[in-house]
């Protein structure tokens, strides 16, 4: 992929021969935090929902009927507009994103708010989602990333259309880029493209509001029980702030994961603590890397009787690696498997739009992949005892969903 950078534009490109789509995105990063939270939730749902000169009716029918696959979606660390469509369709596609860019009326707020609420509800019946949500409020307390489905309903009736607009204005003060992968003729008539007709897309002196979150910023354990009487089943996530993605640690903690939970079938957790032990129902490992932050988490759902013995088997199973590194066999196969998964999910247009203008967005470069994957494949197994003795040694966060008596 090639960056170019045309009055000021971030445009990346990357020529995918003999494939018959294009995959466009356009990323705007989220810098600075939110008035309420759930407003950056609102404007990407509402940009999908009429513009000056379509309804929402309207829009859904031309991208329908030109074969046109959009979304939009708000993250943590950034807004992402996704196109895939059809070679020939490039400029009729272009146009329908920069209808909805720069000329969405807003005007079914209330529809909208009415809808999130309505599905935040729904989503926070489910035990699992109600615990991830409490640990994901519980763990960044009161940094942005704290964003969440519970601090979204508290706001939601604060937020004003008036606020949507303003969000709006700021997302093109933001940094911003777009991405291009297909199989295009000439790069400098897409470039030029881009200059005249999203001269919005122009980065100028951007600054970013949001502090970075480490791991010493938690100073000790801590416990939190949700209560649900008629739950048949316990749901536990245990998980730390660690480094992310810029840190020396990060393919050190990413083969971690891969061993101790992230493998599926073959992985510790799910080996020692559900197939040995029948204690999960389901048993596992993440790390998500974020710009200022990062999770290591495990999670498991089980008997409520087996709360003591799952958190014992965390603290075991990490106690282990930190003990005695994993042996060659085990060592190769996480990185195969990590190497593995990075193909998998680079096959496409859309996939390697999506992926190249993250790291792009994330300051990671657009070789990023490569030089992760190298950093990988020079992770001892040392490295991962030691990342594991890490763990032990730093403060955790521990949610658990269950009846009030366990």
């Amino acid at each position: 992929m090639e960056l170019y950078n045309k009055n000021n534009i971030n445009i990346l490109l990357q020529k995918e021969a003999k494939t018959p789509r294009y995959s466009v995105d356009m990323f705007f990063k989220v810098n600075k935090g939110q008035k309420y939270f759930g407003i950056t939730t609102l404007l990407a749902r509402l940009l999908l929902q009429g513009t000056k000169k379509y309804s929402s009716q309207a829009l859904a029918l031309e991208f329908e009927n030109n074969c046109i696959d959009i979304s939009i979606i708000a993250k943590k660390d950034y807004i992402k507009a996704s196109l895939s469509f059809l070679n020939e369709d490039f400029k009729y596609a272009m146009e329908l994103l920069k209808e909805l860019l720069i000329n969405s009326t807003f005007d079914e707020f209330e529809k909208e708010v009415f809808k999130l609420r309505g599905e935040i509800i729904a989503d926070l019946d489910n035990p699992r989602f109600k615990l991830s949500d409490m640990f994901t409020k519980s763990i960044f307390k009161f940094h942005p990333y704290s964003s969440c489905h519970t601090k979204i309903l508290e706001d939601l009736d604060k937020i004003k259309k008036e606020d949507i607009t303003e969000a709006h204005k700021n997302l093109f003060n933001s940094q911003k880029a777009i991405v291009l992968v297909g199989d295009f003729e000439d790069e400098n008539e897409i470039i030029n493209y881009f200059e005249n007709e999203f001269s919005f897309m122009k980065n100028e002196n951007q600054q970013d509001e949001i502090y970075d979150l480490y791991y010493n910023d938690i100073k000790e354990d801590e416990i939190i029980k949700i209560s649900k009487n008629d739950a048949s089943q316990a749901q536990i996530i245990q998980g730390w702030l660690v480094d992310s993605f810029k840190s020396e640690y990060c393919a050190k903690y990413t083969v971690l994961n891969n061993i101790l939970g992230a493998s599926g079938l073959s992985s510790r957790l799910f080996v020692n603590l559900r197939d040995k032990q029948g204690l999960a129902y389901t048993v596992r490992s993440h790390y998500e890397t974020m710009l200022h932050s990062a999770i290591f988490s495990m999670y498991i759902g089980t008997t409520p009787k087996n709360i003591q013995k799952s958190l014992e088997g965390f603290e075991i199973e990490l106690q282990k690696l930190a003990s005695n590194p994993p042996d060659e066999k085990e060592l190769q196969g996480a990185k195969e498997n990590i190497s593995g998964r990075y193909k998998y999910f680079s096959q496409n247009n859309s996939q390697i739009s999506s992926r190249k203008g993250y790291d792009f967005m994330m300051g990671l470069g657009l070789n990023y992949d490569n030089l992760f994957l190298d950093d990988v494949n020079h992770v001892s197994a040392q490295d991962v005892s030691n990342m594991a003795q890490k763990l032990l040694s730093m403060p955790k966060l521990i949610t658990i969903i269950a009846p009030d008596e366990k």
